[in-house]
């Protein structure tokens, strides 16, 4: 059963007011024209920007799951990670609640749901009921019978990019943690990519088998080699069990340090995850297939479950299985906990799609909510990030699900087949059809969703021989004229209606265009973030520079502009909002970090700033990080 909580819509009023510096752009092309006046700053009074949430509840608000991927029992109850609402769940009487995490995507100590956990994922208790759970930035958290919630091991570290360090558990570091196991003894064994790691009961890391090399080769644990490994496991004799996912095999670490093959080559197509029995069954789940396999203590294989209740789950993540006390077996999956008793019957606590509910405005819920576009209707549409999809917000306050099936690929035709990448922005034509940028970095394609919401490719720049790099923002003009930045390779494109490229030769060097937004004059707006500004390019290719007044833009990154002709500008590494009238006067509309509170401070990068959309005078943010779309006043 769950337990769901209505959440109504809430307004938070936060005080603002302009700043007192000088705009100091240097502009040294003299064929750029500054239209700002930037002899004169005068404080005006205090302001207020009312905050309506307008869709969305982060999941400390309300009981779904969003990628619930580690489960043990503790004290009666089951414990599960909810990964992707950066939460530690607890599962009593088949109602959910939350043990552990705040929900914000930061690594901070504290107590219970006053500390922060960047997506949990790993969970083990020792024999002392200490909890130990692996998040982002490969560091492992301890949290204590009485809730405090501390580091434990793990030097902060980009996952996959440092090299692996063993030392004291502070400031050793892991490579790419994807599964821990606690010993008798209360040491912890640690897979790291394709090595298995200890922590001693003296605090130190060391390597136990496996090196920084993938490979395939049993032997001496000094000399075995791993292709990814998924999962781990140990017996009463303290065996090591290894799932190298990659070579398809469930290895075995003997009390005499050789690594043998328990299960070979080609008996399981994809396994994911490993928990032994209290009778000594290995018990081996393929995510692939979705099977559920159960090994004797010899490695013969004496029962295969394969049921329709996990055929139709997502388990294209990182899932572990584990048994309980009663010999029970736990699976999760994206939506749901599934607990499989004795007679293979199962139990599913969650909500099918529960981070992407439609429905009633306030009732929604988005996985990362990245961007949107209004039609003339006032329907919003919003690239669902997290759950690959297009979500629309009609008008009368209806949630629904536009295009997309939710399924990672590059699959066009129906809503329902229509599957997405990784689509970075949308805007919307003239007739109504909307354009979404897709695809990881080179592998991009603007794809068009009509009226039904099927989709179609509508430029494909490889098979134009188009010199792009890195596209950003898209934006159509009155005459359905497309203009799509390229931030890397530092220009516009623009193509008219049926997607043939017109060529658009500005009078001006840029340095990492980035978002877009044209006027009802056709004027386009360029945030020109590497340096700084905002330029202004008129219908016939005439350049000028927007020099506010008042404000030092900080790499704006996107911009909008309401019926009024306000303009709004975002920057890169911040979630403040400016505005600028018509007059080039500015003011901080939203100060830095009223929005955006699970922000990922650790990461600095350009995707910490909050997209923003207009609708008539009214701006709407999009707070991927709380999973809320907020409207402002």
């Amino acid at each position: 059963m769950l337990q769901k909580i209505s959440i109504p819509i809430l307004i938070f009023v936060i005080a603002s007011c302009s700043s007192v510096k000088k705009n100091t752009i240097t502009n040294n092309d003299n064929k750029l024209k500054s239209i700002g006046k930037v002899e004169s700053v005068s404080t005006k009074p205090i302001k207020t920007t009312q905050i309506v949430n307008y869709s969305g509840i982060p999941g400390i608000k309300d009981t779904y799951f969003n990628n619930a991927s580690s489960a043990i029992n503790y004290n009666g109850t089951i414990l599960i990670t909810d990964t992707g609402n950066n939460l530690i769940r607890q599962i009593k009487d088949n109602k959910i609640t939350t043990y552990a995490g705040n929900g914000q995507k930061e690594n901070i100590a504290g107590q219970y749901t006053k500390a922060s956990l960047n997506n949990p994922e790993n969970i083990i208790v020792d024999s002392k009921n200490n909890i130990y759970v692996s998040t982002d930035y490969d560091q492992i958290f301890k949290i204590d019978t009485l809730g405090n919630v501390s580091h434990f091991a793990g030097k902060y570290s980009k996952s996959g990019y440092d090299v692996a360090v063993d030392g004291q558990k502070e400031t050793a570091m892991f490579k790419f943690i994807s599964a821990l196991v606690v010993d008798k003894k209360d040491e912890i064994y640690v897979a790291d990519k394709n090595k298995i790691r200890k922590i001693g009961s003296d605090g130190k890391v060391t390597t136990v088998t496996g090196k920084d090399i993938s490979g395939d080769q049993q032997g001496q644990a000094g000399e075995a080699l791993f292709n990814q490994i998924s999962d781990i496991a140990l017996n009463n004799e303290n065996e090591l069990f290894i799932v190298d996912q990659v070579n398809r095999k469930i290895k075995k670490l003997g009390l005499d340090g050789m690594v043998t093959t328990f299960i070979p080559n080609g008996i399981i197509k994809w396994p994911s995850s490993i928990a032994l029995t209290s009778k000594g069954y290995v018990l081996v789940f393929d995510s692939s297939d979705k099977i559920l396999y159960a090994f004797d203590k010899q490695g013969r294989l004496r029962k295969a479950l394969k049921s329709d209740g996990l055929s139709s789950q997502d388990f294209s993540f990182h899932v572990k299985i584990t048994v309980d006390d009663n010999n029970n077996i736990i699976v999760p999956s994206k939506d749901f906990v599934n607990i499989i008793d004795k007679d293979a019957q199962i139990i599913q606590i969650g909500e099918d799609n529960g981070s992407r509910r439609n429905g009633i405005i306030n009732k929604a819920t988005f996985s990362y909510p990245y961007d949107g576009v209004f039609d003339t209707s006032g329907n919003l549409y919003v690239i669902d990030k997290g759950n690959l999809v297009i979500r629309k917000i009609s008008s009368d306050g209806m949630v629904s699900t536009f295009s997309g099936n939710g399924k990672y690929g590059n699959k066009i035709g129906m809503p329902q087949n229509t599957s997405f990448t990784n689509t970075e922005a949308i805007t919307i034509d003239n007739l109504g059809n909307l354009y979404v940028i897709d695809g990881d970095f080179k592998n991009v394609q603007i794809k068009k969703i009509d009226i039904n919401g099927q989709c179609s490719i509508f430029i494909d720049p490889q098979s134009k021989n188009l010199d792009y790099k890195r596209w950003n923002d898209l934006v159509f003009d009155s005459e359905n004229n497309l203009y799509v930045s390229d931030n890397y390779a530092n220009k516009i494109f623009k193509f008219d209606a049926w997607g043939k490229e017109i060529q658009f030769n500005l009078s001006v060097a840029l340095n990492g265009p980035a978002g877009l937004a044209v006027d009802k004059n056709d004027n386009l707006f360029i945030c020109d973030s590497n340096t700084n500004r905002i330029l202004k390019v008129s219908k016939n290719n005439d350049v000028k520079l927007i020099a506010p007044n008042g404000i030092i833009l900080d790499e704006p990154e996107n911009i909008t502009i309401d019926a009024s002709g306000n303009i709004y500008v975002t920057d890169r590494k911040r979630t403040r909002i400016i505005k600028i009238d018509q007059n080039l006067d500015a003011e901080i509309f939203l100060e830095d970090s009223s929005l955006g509170k699970d922000k990922n401070h650790n990461l600095s990068e350009y995707t910490n700033t909050l997209k923003i959309e207009s609708f008539k005078d009214d701006i709407y943010v999009f707070d991927k990080y709380d999973n809320q779309i907020f409207k402002l006043k």
